[in-house]
């Protein structure tokens, strides 16, 4: 097996480029907001995710399912890449067992990943966000939102009025970011490569988590509106046979 030296901030340019992915993705939906009738390219949708796990199931406002399969497949390809680098570094077999294994799991994601996006688009067609959730007039600012938890994690929340959500997003996150910064400071007084590991590690699982928050304060923006904006509208009707009422519900 060739050796493989892995870049030491590779984990920052892989959320780096999510980040990027993501305010492109924004960008693209905003010109596309005026046409509600037409249904999603289902083979440009497909091609999203096969290049980025998740990005074609928020390309079809299925937000949770796109965090699922990015995450899912951000951890598998992680630990392979990290075994490999350890691999490369003693030669341990457990190493490479662990590679080999973590790899496969994240390609089979990657796969169904890709496979659920075409489904979907095929068989549903979905508007996206051209269309449905994303289409309609929120009573929240989703860039307010989104912008809120970007700065404090949980803020965003808090301002949709998702308090307990708020709470777990901000004290998840906080958690994270201690333990990231517990193991630093072990690794830089001792050297021991465990500390090393575990910073690294709480750092994957910290950068996911605040990219979770922002996402979900955007997506609450939107989700706001269910709350306040369902009208119940009570009409008289006047029938030859019948004197009745019939009940309108407005979104």
């Amino acid at each position: 097996m060739k050796r493989l030296i892995l870049p030491k901030r590779m984990m920052w340019g892989v959320l780096l480029l999510a980040c990027w992915l993501a305010a492109a993705q924004s960008l693209f939906a905003q010109s596309e907001f005026a046409d509600s009738s037409r249904s999603l390219n289902p083979y440009t949708t497909t091609l999203k995710s096969a290049l980025l796990p998740g990005w074609g199931q928020v390309n079809q406002e299925r937000l949770w399912e796109g965090a699922v399969f990015y995450f899912g497949s951000l951890h598998f390809y992680y630990n392979a890449f990290f075994h490999l680098y350890h691999y490369n570094k003693g030669k341990a077999r457990r190493h490479y067992h662990a590679f080999r294994w973590n790899l496969n799991a994240a390609l089979f994601v990657h796969l169904v990943n890709v496979l659920d996006a075409a489904d979907v688009s095929f068989r549903k067609r979905p508007t996206g966000w051209q269309g449905g959730l994303f289409s309609d007039k929120p009573l929240k600012s989703p860039r307010g939102a989104a912008l809120r938890s970007a700065m404090v994690p949980g803020w965003g929340q808090v301002y949709t009025e998702s308090y307990l959500k708020g709470l777990a997003f901000a004290l998840t996150d906080l958690y994270l970011a201690f333990r990231a910064h517990q193991a630093d400071i072990n690794y830089r007084s001792t050297r021991e490569t465990k500390y090393r590991d575990e910073r690294s590690k709480f750092s994957w699982y910290l950068g996911a988590a605040y990219l979770l928050t922002v996402a979900d304060a955007y997506a609450s923006a939107y989700l706001y509106k269910f709350d306040q904006a369902m009208k119940l509208t009570v009409v008289p009707v006047v029938d030859l046979r019948f004197v009745g009422f019939h009940a309108q519900i407005k979104f």
